[in-house]
């Protein structure tokens, strides 16, 4: 279809004027059906163009605007071209064939509201059923008449208002289509993906007159993408529709193995469903078990479920079920047999009929790890099922040998029982001494951790070794029991034989626990080594007894040179609000640190800043930006007063930004107070920081003032836009790695990539005139864009001009992940008008697209059913035959998969044609 410049329809040549004429009432009639038509499509072409919501209407309510968007879409042989169209559509003078051109035309190149968002596509498809029936081209003649033309535009349309009747439930209109000829098996776009057929459409929703109208006209009721067994049948048990699941299956839908999974979930069905359900399920073990193939994943959510008699039918139908599943126990994912699977949910009933269930003999190279269904038994504390497992022959020494030992299974559930029962049946109370030191823990190091002091008496009973040194901390039970503070199991430990301190102790459980430590050999060396974290415990703890026992024999502490930021007794002190120790401390010359600061700025202590000042170390970015955060201008005041620097990396530790509702903060790895400040400081305290900065001849960081320009542009602060305008900056600094400025995808942007994507055109105008932006930059990483192709993207005229006045190159490459060329995405887009000027302007129709994730123009225009814009393509020079065939084969592809076949047609036609020309 072909639309000029007064929008007049031009059909194929070959149907009569008769056949297409209007079968209207009266002039009346036409001009209220135009009327009501014209704001139907202004509606839709304020939507299909992306245009910023916040400047532009989504209802085209001025001839202007309605230009712009005919330009986006449609070629202009000259200036002004659509001016005068739109101009009537505005004021409803057009005529209905002018209306109808501009609504098939919309129709026939898959153009939709907001393209690419399903939610908008209901709309659409309202709205292409109300034109055909207010034309009167709703019924069979007429139907049969468009679906008799091998025009492609033509074949296009009548694709599309298939799939509007099928989508919108519109039975009359599919019915009489389906009568007329059409092909029931066309693909359709959806909420999922892939596109699915009608018939799978339907029968995920449940219209059993719908389906049965399908299936008499020939719908293929095994048809599944990419042969994915999820055919109609599946869809309609998934709705739980029983009766279109009978209907299918009474016209021959094969029960596939994800129907027969789906089925398996199915946990508390009435007995005839279950006997239904069992039928199916049994037709499709009967095809399976011949072919020697494992069921384990199909019947999974039975077992999962508990249903006895699922599992009943497998067994006896001679199912494979040997394949191992992954589940997860303690959020830590790991594989086991079904049989494991119903130890974990202790269903007794489904264990008894899989005890014959054996894991593969080689366990070495599985991962995630198995664990067997001993250990699961020992993990869920079921004595009944353990010996169950037992009595069955299940292996014991092998459940021993996983990554964590029965027994150390049993001690983390506190089980005391079944940790005696355990130690009856001979299992390992300790790992053998060439492999205890590379793990972490061992049963005793666990009870003792637990502070469960009866199975600590009963694995010191069973001779467990009491001086292991263990990889991580803490690295020997002693010291955990001096960490857990229980001077009763210190006692038991030591009078058992226990001696070994280790080489690291994080704290001290209590008072009574450390005094008892302080007379051992080695303690001052502890508190030399760790003193600094102990010390920081207690205070944390608020045992205030414990941290004035330990202040008073810790060395002088130097607060910087602690390992964490956690384990620094002085913010320590001021979190708990303890300034007797905070006093303490800074007497025994503990230095003040930017995150000592920081901390007593989100912890609202005010008055502590001006003895905490002369002792800071360097700058304080991290103090100035927590200010900043909580709105708090007299802890500015103060940080100003004592003349504190603020340049420099705030550090972005989590613990710290949740204290101002800035959980997430840590994630943006922002690099300077200002863009913290840009970010989410109001505006008042904006102003501050760059007031401060100026009276103080501060220099920004010039990469810093760009990043921050980059963040006030995307989020449209406008005001901070100027103030950041008027610094220096690199404005042509590559940012693209840091995740500040990934937005919408972890995509990344400079600023006058952001401007353009906001749309904001004086911003814009400013970064290339008075910041000389890069126009071409592009920049690394995945979906990355130059200014233009952002610019053509989103069918900005306005922006697209201006950004070739000042030297937008047409044919910048894409990006390798995921990138396009403005072509390519104009192409996408189905934004004809665009892509004409760019093609007068020189553009490659055959430039490569992205390495990963690329579409060429040929390809991209094809995956999305524009007919028109493959013409042009076509017609300007889109090769497909020779080294382009590939080229030709993916658009092929691409649009069949999407169910675009008129659009396949005229590729094929179109190379047969060159073919033959050859």
């Amino acid at each position: 279809m072909e639309v000029t410049k007064s929008l007049v329809i031009h059909t194929d040549t070959s149907l009569s004027p008769s056949a297409l004429s209007l079968t209207l009432d009266s002039p009346h009639k036409e001009v209220a059906i135009v009327k009501d038509m014209n704001l139907r499509l202004m509606k839709c072409l304020g939507s299909i163009i992306p245009w910023n919501i916040n400047r532009h209407s989504p209802i085209l309510s001025s001839a202007s605007r309605t230009s712009a968007a005919l330009s986006v879409i449609l070629p202009a042989n000259e200036p002004g071209q659509h001016d005068i169209p739109s101009a009537n559509l505005n004021i409803l003078r057009t005529g209905i064939r002018d209306s109808m051109g501009l609504a098939f035309y919309l129709i026939s190149n898959n153009l939709n509201s907001t393209d690419g968002h399903f939610d908008k596509t209901g709309l659409d498809d309202k709205l292409y059923l109300q034109i055909l029936k207010d034309i009167g081209w709703d019924d069979i003649h007429h139907l049969r008449i468009l679906l008799s033309s091998c025009e492609p535009t033509v074949e296009s349309i009548t694709e599309r208002l298939f799939a509007a009747a099928v989508r919108s439930y519109n039975f009359e209109v599919a019915q009489k289509m389906l009568r007329a000829g059409m092909d029931p098996n066309l693909l359709l776009k959806t909420r999922m993906k892939p596109c699915f057929t009608p018939l799978q459409y339907i029968a995920s929703d449940g219209d059993n007159e719908f389906i049965n109208l399908l299936v008499s006209h020939g719908a293929d009721v095994n048809f599944s993408v990419n042969d994915s067994g999820r055919n109609a049948l599946f869809y309609a048990i998934w709705l739980e529709n029983w009766t279109a699941v009978r209907l299918l299956r009474d016209n021959g839908a094969t029960v596939t193995r994800q129907c027969a999974e789906l089925l398996t979930e199915f946990a508390h069905v009435d007995h005839e469903q279950l006997l239904f359900m069992k039928d199916m399920i049994g037709i499709y073990l009967d095809q399976s078990v011949g072919t020697q193939q494992d069921e384990t994943k199909t019947l999974l959510p039975a077992v999962s479920k508990g249903c006895v008699d699922i599992v009943q039918l497998f067994i006896t139908k001679g199912a494979r079920l040997n394949e191992l599943v992954t589940c997860s126990t303690y959020g830590v994912p790991h594989q086991t047999t079904l049989l494991g699977r119903a130890v974990k949910n202790n269903f007794r009933d489904i264990i008894r009929l899989l005890l014959h269930v054996s894991p593969p003999e080689d366990l070495s190279l599985i991962h995630p790890p198995y664990i067997s269904p001993l250990a699961l038994a020992v993990d869920g504390g079921s004595v009944d099922i353990f010996e169950d497992l037992l009595s069955s022959g299940a292996d014991l020494r092998a459940a021993d040998e996983g990554q964590k030992t029965l027994l150390e299974r049993a001690v983390r559930n506190k089980n005391l029982a079944l940790c005696q029962m355990l130690i009856n049946h001979g299992v390992k109370v300790d790992r053998e001494p060439q492999e205890a030191q590379w793990y972490p823990l061992s049963a005793l190091m666990i009870a003792v951790q637990q502070d469960l002091m009866d199975i600590v008496d009963l694995l010191i009973a069973s001779n467990a070794r009491l001086n292991d040194t263990f990889e991580g901390f803490p690295c020997t039970v002693l010291t955990a029991a001096f960490e857990a503070g229980n001077v009763a199991m210190i006692e038991n430990l030591e009078n058992a034989g226990a001696t070994r301190l280790g080489r690291e102790i994080r704290g001290i459980g209590n008072l009574q626990s450390a005094v008892l430590l302080s007379k051992k050999v080695g303690f001052q060396r502890i508190l030399d080594r760790f003193g600094s974290s102990i010390l920081t415990a207690a205070i944390l703890a608020k045992d205030e007894p414990l941290a004035w026992f330990l202040l008073q024999r810790i060395a002088p502490l130097n607060q910087h040179t602690t390992i964490t930021d956690g384990e620094r007794p002085l913010s320590a002190a001021i979190q708990t609000d303890n300034i007797a120790l905070v006093l303490a401390l800074l007497e025994r010359g503990v230095q003040v640190t930017d995150l000592t600061l920081t901390d007593a700025v989100l912890h609202d202590n005010t008055p502590l800043l001006p003895i905490l000042l002369p002792r800071l170390l360097g700058n304080a970015p991290t103090a100035v930006s927590a200010a900043v955060l909580k709105f708090t201008i007299k802890c500015l005041e103060i940080l100003r007063e004592a003349d504190v620097g603020f340049t420099g990396a705030p550090q972005m530790s989590h613990h710290r930004w949740a204290r101002v509702g800035r959980d997430g903060l840590e994630h943006y790895c922002l690099e300077s107070t200002l863009e913290i400040a840009t970010l989410m400081a109001d505006q008042s305290m904006f102003k501050y920081l760059l007031e401060w900065a100026t009276s103080t001849q501060t220099n920004w960081c010039r990469s810093s003032v760009a990043r921050a320009l980059t963040l006030a542009i995307f989020y449209e602060k406008l005001d901070r836009v100027f103030d950041l305008m008027q610094l220096d900056s690199n404005i042509n600094i590559s940012i693209t790695r840091d995740p500040p400025f990934s937005f919408h995808g972890k995509i990344a942007f400079t600023p006058l990539q952001a401007a353009v994507r906001n749309q904001l055109v004086p911003v814009v105008r400013d970064l290339l005139v008075l910041k000389r932006a890069d126009v071409n930059y592009l920049g690394d990483g995945k979906l990355r864009r130059t200014p233009l192709q952002h610019a053509v993207e989103l069918g900005n005229m306005e922006i697209f001009g201006l950004l070739l006045k000042h030297g937008a190159d047409v044919n910048a490459p894409a990006a390798k992940n995921g990138g396009v060329t403005a072509l390519q995405i104009a192409a996408i887009k189905g934004f004809t008008g665009i892509a004409r000027r760019l093609l007068d302007l020189g553009a490659d129709v055959n430039q490569a697209p992205a390495v990963k994730n690329g579409r060429t123009a040929l390809g991209g225009a094809a995956e999305y059913g524009r007919i028109d814009m493959l013409q042009m393509l076509l017609n300007e020079g889109a090769l497909v035959v020779g080294e382009y065939e590939d080229q030709y084969l993916t658009a092929v592809k691409l649009a069949e998969e999407r169910g675009h076949y008129a659009a396949a047609r005229l590729l094929r036609s179109f190379k047969e044609s060159v073919e033959l020309a050859a």
